[in-house]
């Protein structure tokens, strides 16, 4: 009944509908009931964007809560009923699966655009748990620059699927994790395969295959018709963008989560991006900065006595003095290469600043660089044992932070870091042809000042030996996603956690009525699609964000099936 929807609706704003499970933060299950595929500082700009700074609209929304209930299933409905069902839904565990049931779709093309028609197999997820047949949406989670192991968001399949009806699709991005569409033996053999347009290829084309699967028309007027969500955060969330700019054939919607559009545009300063994120720690605490900076430069200090070895700085920090890197031959290449994983390893702090406390990661290294009773030994190996992964290791290896492939340094083409092993050499491949990442550290940032620059990676990326030059105009001159709204964009929603440093290259203010924007102050990286939420743990603007992204979903499937 309306009473007992609007109790649950009550009870969120309470904090009592979203409680974390025992294991930890995630909310609500994931369920799968079909077998395997046999086939298969700078201010930021003032914005007219919504800025959600309590659940107040919450409160006005449940007021219309009392009209109707029900759910998405290729059937109009107002739209402010939908997205708060949203904040009800529960699992069914009598029909509890495990997220990380893994898929295969073994006629993926390892080239979409040769005549060559070689296949490889394709990993992805699914969700039909809440999938209500032919004519409810189907949410497209884009993968990116990382192997998938399950289910990536509870906001997606766990709830808004169920608002909707919906089906989830869950696509591994080539070339990360177990999408592998030929052996790499060679740094070069990327060329021509590991790009944004052969992903987003392979995603349509697995999207085709699952439409037909569940019986989903591709006439837009046919009440069988399946509208597709596109979902993605960061790099996906870029991803998700232009499937919806440049598929919108295919893609009717697209969710953008803290996609830094103005990156990929080339439409930035180099120093914005890590002042960002000194301001956000300035934000949480005044004297972290320049407890940071004032370490740093001591250590920097420190090594350029020529009387001291960097062997025996490493020692003293922590550092596994036997598997220092053989290129770092000097005291200069070691204070270069420490302070890049000082500066790396904080891009990461920032991007976790959710929600802000002194549990976060950037809340435990301003405890580390604030406390007087340590020297900078101490406070340098506390900051390793932050970023430490093996925990029975007795020192901190540089190694971990160093990519695959030839000639591999810790400083890669992506200085908020590329990841060690095959991901990182991946990730370093796409940054040195087309997703050019400019990002340097400014004298007003807390770290130690380096300036970027394209002959800085293209010299770094020829040492590489990946066989590619940056092209860093290729796709916003292929694509004009500089320019949205002239290029006739439309439905595309974009989200942004305001202490997030890409944030300031992101998209801040609404550019249409159909392309609206959803800033959360206390958002830091894709807060909104994180892997726990929703949870009691959430902020209030996450919180209200949550029902107002349902809200513009709601309205925007409504208008597909009027136009239909």
């Amino acid at each position: 009944s309306s009473q007992s929807f609007l109790f649950s609706f009550a009870s969120f704003i309470n904090q009592t509908t979203m409680t974390p499970s025992a294991k930890g933060n995630s909310y609500g299950s994931i369920f799968i009931d079909d077998s395997p595929d046999p086939q298969e500082n700078v201010g930021l700009p003032r914005t007219r964007a919504t800025s959600i700074l309590s659940l107040s609209m919450l409160c006005g929304t449940a007021a219309l809560l009392l009209t109707m209930l029900g759910t998405y299933s290729g059937q109009s409905q107002d739209s402010t009923l939908v997205s708060s069902q949203l904040l009800a839904s529960q699992g069914d565990s009598k029909d509890e699966i495990h997220p990380d049931t893994t898929y295969w779709y073994k006629n993926q093309l390892v080239d979409h655009f040769s005549r060559d028609k070689k296949t490889w197999k394709h990993r992805y997820y699914q969700s039909k748990k809440h999938f209500a047949g032919p004519g409810s949406p189907i949410f497209l989670v884009i993968g990116g620059e990382g192997p998938m192991t399950k289910l990536l968001y509870p906001f997606i399949h766990d709830h808004l699927a169920k608002t909707f009806s919906a089906f989830v699709l869950q696509p591994e991005h080539r070339f990360y994790g177990e999408s592998q569409p030929v052996k790499i033996k060679h740094d070069d053999d990327y060329v021509g395969l590991l790009t944004s347009e052969q992903a987003m290829a392979d995603m349509l084309r697995l999207l085709k295959h699952k439409r037909k699967e569940l019986g989903c028309s591709t006439n837009r007027s046919s009440k069988h018709y399946c509208p597709v969500i596109s979902v993605g955060g960061s790099y996906p969330g870029f991803l998700s963008a232009m499937f919806r700019f440049v598929h919108s054939d295919v893609i009717d919607i697209g969710y953008a989560s803290s996609a830094p559009l103005h990156l990929y545009s080339q439409e930035l300063d180099p120093r914005w991006y890590f002042d960002k994120i000194t301001e956000t720690a300035l934000k949480y605490d005044s004297r972290c900065p320049a407890a940071l900076l004032q370490a740093q430069s001591e250590l920097v200090g420190i090594l350029k006595d020529t009387n001291t070895s960097f062997q025996d700085v490493a020692k003293k920090m922590g550092v596994c003095v036997h598997k220092i890197p053989d290129y770092i031959t000097t005291n200069e290449i070691f204070s270069q290469e420490t302070m890049m994983i000082i500066g790396a390893n904080n891009a990461d702090f920032n991007m976790d600043f959710y929600p802000p406390s002194e549990t976060t990661l950037l809340g435990q290294e301003c405890a580390i660089f604030l406390d007087d009773s340590t020297d900078v030994y101490e406070k340098m190996e506390a900051f390793f044992g932050l970023i430490q992964e093996d925990e029975d290791a007795t020192c901190f290896d540089y190694h971990s932070q160093i990519p695959d492939g030839a000639n591999g340094t810790i400083s890669t083409s992506d200085w908020s870091g590329a990841g060690p092993g095959s991901t990182g050499r991946s990730w370093e491949f796409q940054l040195c042809s087309e997703l050019v990442v400019r990002t340097g550290f400014s004298a007003e940032s807390m770290f130690i000042e380096r300036e970027w620059t394209l002959e800085w990676l293209t010299e770094h990326c020829a040492s590489r030996g990946f066989g590619v030059t940056p092209q860093p105009y290729h796709l916003v001159d292929k694509w004009g996603f500089n320019d949205l709204v002239g290029n006739g964009a439309s439905r595309i929603l974009f989200t942004n956690g305001l202490n997030d440093g890409w944030s300031v290259l992101s998209i801040l203010e609404d550019l249409s009525d159909s392309i609206p924007v959803i800033n959360f102050p206390n958002g830091a990286h894709h807060s909104d699609l994180s892997h726990e939420g929703p949870s009691e743990q959430d902020t209030d603007d996450i919180k209200a964000g949550f029902v107002r992204i349902a809200e513009i979903l709601a309205s925007w499937l409504d208008e597909i099936k009027a136009e239909a």
